[in-house]
């Protein structure tokens, strides 16, 4: 009885949270509560999911409630973290499905408090090439098995269900690793994961579900060995870009795509894209070039990925601006300030990698505080117009390359594919800028080591879930 109460207050005070509005309230999607917590001084947090891509985390204590953070959620960024319960709706309600839902008119005061930067270039794919690179590298084929697994932080389930459904409808197999979605898990649970998808030589690439966090600690745990010899694509971006870097290292391509939300009302241009792709066939993208763009030729082993993933990759294992070869760096970052772009640009510059590059593609920036939030320009001669702007200002002078901006990979609703860790081509001219993989060799492997596949692996069993596919560690599809 304690606990119905406990529930019904936490639901009330949640009506509280929701933002203010210019025209439509936003309609509450789902509530989690976390343990106590000496962050809430022995209170509760209370995470409130809206069907307009907002949510709210407010402090609980004593019956009284303050909100501490308003954001918004992206697809494959669902803000939910360990520990934490959902109290409403009822655990097996698919409600909390987490598909961002726009309201047709109006919006939040918290959605109208971001903007983003680098999403509608206008893009066109004028071509497609077959990748040509290391022969015994394969890409995948119709009916393949891809393990699909949660590398870096915990999805849902509805998140887990899409993925398995949308893979399948592609034409390939999907196999659940065991540990892939779970209330909570251990740091060796997750190794475990990628391990047996790394080692299993029935599985033929990996599906990462979301991004988020925690990928670092996973590849300083694991031995690079096992990446340069399974030969085997892994598709993700966001956190995966950690991944990225290691398989780029182990002389391997990978795939910076979409994850789970290829699933969820994508752009067609960009699904028809990674599909093409995870098949070995190459886009070439023709983009419309905006005045920061900076001219000129440049090819290389194409790098890089999410900006704040990538920078906490210096000097590791992983790090894949340590190639000795040419490279093309590509950058995004979502839910970053200004002033902390520039810190980690500031990284970057520090150690080489900017003045290194044969050239750079900036993608999207995507949630940027719409209140200037950041935006120190003031003591730099005036405030930055843009993300774009700071850069431009503050990092290009003295490099003699070519540098694209506004490519339209990232966080934002169009998120097109990228081989990573293959040589591209970069071509920006004074209206517009191609990039493409005309000669597709892969980086030279700076791990070394192969590694045979356990064919006999074996897994404890897993629970029935409530649609069919393959489990891993079962020879029956699970219903």
């Amino acid at each position: 009885m304690k606990r119905l109460f406990t529930i019904i207050l936490l639901i009330s005070l949640a009506a509280f949270t929701v933002p203010s509005v210019s025209a439509q309230t936003p309609e509450l999607v789902a509530v989690y509560v976390s343990p106590e917590t000496q962050e809430t001084g022995g209170g509760t947090t209370v995470l409130c999911i809206f069907d307009d891509g907002t949510y709210t985390q407010s402090a609980v204590q004593a019956g009284q409630s303050e909100i501490r953070v308003r954001g918004r959620w992206a697809k494959d960024s669902w803000p939910v973290g360990p520990g934490y319960v959902r109290i409403y709706p009822a655990r097996e309600s698919q409600a909390a499905g987490l598909t961002p839902v726009v309201a047709e008119s109006g919006g939040s005061a918290v959605e109208d408090a971001y903007y983003d930067e680098g999403v509608d270039t206008k893009t066109e794919i004028i071509g497609f090439t077959e990748y040509r690179g290391d022969p015994a590298f394969r890409f995948l084929s119709a009916g393949d098995k891809i393990a699909v697994i949660s590398p870096s932080a915990l999805p849902g389930w509805a998140q887990t269900e899409e993925t398995i459904e949308g893979l399948r409808s592609w034409g390939y197999e999907p196999v659940l690793g065991k540990h892939a979605v779970a209330e909570v898990r251990t740091l060796e649970q997750c190794i475990e994961d990628l391990k047996w998808a790394l080692e299993d030589p029935e599985i033929k690439a990996i599906f990462c579900i979301r991004g988020g966090y925690g990928a670092t600690e996973v590849m300083d745990a694991l031995d690079p060995a096992l990446i340069a010899g399974a030969g085997k694509p892994i598709i993700g971006y966001s956190d995966i870009a950690v991944y990225h870097g290691a398989w780029t290292r182990a002389g391997l391509p990978s795939i910076h795509a979409s994850m789970s939300g290829a699933f969820e009302d994508f752009p067609e241009a960009c699904a028809e894209a990674e599909r093409r792709m995870m098949r070995g066939e190459l886009p070439v993208y023709r983009c419309e070039a905006d005045a920061y763009c900076r001219e000129g030729t440049a090819e290389g082993i194409l790098i890089g990925g999410n900006l704040a993933s990538f920078t906490a990759s210096l000097d590791t294992a992983y790090d894949s601006a340590t190639l000795d070869q040419p490279y093309i760096l590509f950058l995004e970052e979502v839910g970053e300030n200004m002033q902390h772009i520039h810190r980690f640009l500031t990284m970057l510059r520090h150690e080489g990698i900017l003045d290194g590059a044969a050239g750079i593609v900036f993608g999207e920036w995507t949630e940027l505080p719409a209140d200037g939030r950041g935006n120190y320009g003031e003591s730099r001669g005036g405030l930055f117009e843009s993300v774009s702007d700071m850069i431009s200002r503050q990092f290009l002078d003295g490099l003699n390359i070519p540098v694209a901006f506004g490519f339209p990979a990232g966080h934002g609703d169009i998120n097109y594919p990228l081989l990573l860790g293959a040589k591209a081509k970069l071509d920006v001219s004074a209206d517009s800028f191609t990039l493409s993989w005309p000669d597709t060799a892969g980086a030279q492997s700076n791990a070394g080591g192969t590694h045979e596949g356990n064919a006999g692996r074996n897994a404890s069993e897993t629970e029935a879930r409530m649609m069919t596919y393959t489990v891993r560690g079962s020879d029956a599809a699970k219903g």
